[in-house]
C-alpha cells in the first residue's frame, strides 16, 4: 500500500514538472490596443419659417428690343433727329438754335418792307397827335384813332415777320451730322433763285432722356395703391445693377371698357435725376430695370428657390430639422415671387419649422 502511494506521488510530481517545462516553452500571447474613433457630429444651419406680408416686385427689362413687350410696358427714347438742311455737310457740328436753312422769298420780303413802312408812318402820326394833345388839350379822339391805326399796323407787321421767320429752319438740338441720307438736289424759290437741299440725320445730346412706362390693367390696382404722383422719385437699374433715380414728370390714367367692366391703364413719364460722370446716352440704350409692384401677398410663407428640391417623380420637397434629424418634407408650391427668387408655399410648411440651409461637422 505504501509502495502504491509513493508511486502515485512520484507520478504527480513528474507531471507537474513536465507541465511547467512545456508552459515555459510556449509562445507568449501579444496584446493589441484597439483604437477608439471620435465620430463627428453633423451640425445644421437653418431658416425659421415665419409668415409675412410681401409685395412681389418684378424686375422688368426695358431694353430697346423688348419695347412694348412684357406686361404692356412701353419704353421709348430718342437719340437722333432727321431734318432737311440746306447746304450742310457730314461731321458738321450743329448747335441748338442754329439757322440751318433760310429760303429766299422775294414777295414776302417786299410785303414785309411795306408793312414796316406803314408801321413807321402810323407811329409818326400818332406821336404828332399825342404832342398836340399834350400842348393844347385838343385832338383827343384823333389821337386815339391814330393809336388804333398804329396798333393794327404793328399787328400786320408782326404776322408778316412770323411768316418770314418760318422760312428759317433752326436746329432743335445740338449734335453732329452723322449721315447724308440722300445727295443734295437743286431747288428754286419763287424768283428762280437756286439753292441746294440735303437730307441728313444727326446725333443729338438731349438735355435729359425720358422714359415712358405703360402700366396695364393687371398691374394698375397695385400701382394705384402705391400712391405715386408727379414729382415722386422711382429707381431705375442699369445692366450692372446700379441704381439711378428718376423723377415722374407726368402721369395720367385712361379708362376703357363698357359699364361694369371698365379697366384702367396708367401712363408714366420719367426723367433722370442727373449725376456727374454718368453717360445716360449709353445707359438708356442697353438696359434699364424698373421695380414695379405686380402683386401683394399677406400672411404667407415663402421659401428661396435654392432650398426647394425635386424628387425623381417630380414632386417638390425641402429638408427640415426635426428632433435633431434631417427629414424631407413634401411641398406644394405656388407662383415664383420676389423677382423669381422664391416660391410661395401653399402647403407642407408651418410657422416654426426649421428649413435646413446647410451643414458642417464638429
Amino acid at each position: 500500500m505504501r509502495e502504491k502511494r509513493a508511486n502515485l506521488f512520484i507520478t504527480i510530481i513528474i507531471l507537474l514538472i513536465f507541465t511547467a517545462v512545456l508552459t515555459s516553452c510556449a509562445t507568449q500571447a501579444v496584446t493589441y490596443e484597439v483604437p477608439v474613433f471620435d465620430i463627428p457630429k453633423e451640425v445644421f444651419t437653418t431658416l425659421k419659417v415665419e409668415k409675412q406680408n410681401i409685395h412681389d416686385y418684378e424686375r422688368i427689362n426695358l431694353d430697346v428690343q423688348s419695347s412694348g413687350g412684357s406686361r404692356g410696358i412701353v419704353f421709348t427714347y430718342s437719340d437722333f433727329e432727321s431734318a432737311t438742311l440746306i447746304v450742310s455737310e457730314r461731321d458738321a457740328v450743329v448747335q441748338e438754335g442754329d439757322v440751318l436753312a433760310v429760303k429766299s422769298d422775294k414777295a414776302l420780303e417786299y410785303d414785309l418792307r411795306l408793312k414796316l413802312e406803314d408801321l413807321e408812318l402810323k407811329q409818326l402820326l400818332y406821336e404828332e397827335l399825342y404832342r398836340k394833345h399834350l400842348n393844347t388839350g385838343e385832338g383827343y379822339y384823333d389821337m386815339q384813332l391814330a393809336l388804333s391805326d398804329m396798333e393794327l399796323a404793328q399787328f400786320n407787321y408782326d404776322k408778316t415777320l412770323e411768316k418770314f421767320e418760318t422760312l428759317q429752319f433752326k436746329a432743335p438740338y445740338s449734335g453732329t451730322v452723322n449721315n447724308i441720307i440722300s445727295t443734295y438736289k437743286n431747288e428754286k424759290d419763287d424768283f428762280n433763285n437756286e439753292y441746294k437741299v440735303y437730307t441728313v440725320t444727326y446725333y443729338i445730346t438731349p438735355d435729359n432722356y425720358s422714359v415712358s412706362l405703360q402700366i396695364t390693367p393687371a398691374g394698375y390696382p397695385y400701382f394705384e395703391e402705391m400712391g405715386y404722383k408727379s414729382g415722386d422719385t422711382l429707381q431705375i437699374y442699369d445692366k450692372d445693377g446700379k441704381i439711378h433715380n428718376m423723377r415722374i414728370s407726368t402721369m395720367f390714367t385712361r379708362t376703357t371698357g363698357a359699364v361694369g367692366s371698365k379697366t384702367k391703364t396708367a401712363f408714366v413719364y420719367l426723367e433722370f435725376i442727373k449725376e456727374e460722370g454718368v453717360d445716360y446716352g449709353e445707359l438708356i440704350k442697353y438696359a434699364l430695370f424698373y421695380d414695379m409692384t405686380l402683386a401683394k401677398y399677406d400672411d404667407v410663407i415663402i421659401v428661396p428657390i435654392t432650398y426647394v428640391r425635386k424628387t425623381s417623380e417630380g414632386k417638390d420637397f425641402t429638408y427640415i430639422l426635426e428632433n435633431g434629424r434631417k427629414v424631407p418634407r413634401t411641398l406644394i408650391v405656388g407662383d415664383k415671387v420676389l423677382n423669381g427668387t422664391a416660391y410661395l408655399i401653399l402647403d407642407g410648411l408651418y410657422e416654426g419649422d426649421l428649413i435646413i440651409t446647410g451643414s458642417s461637422f464638429e
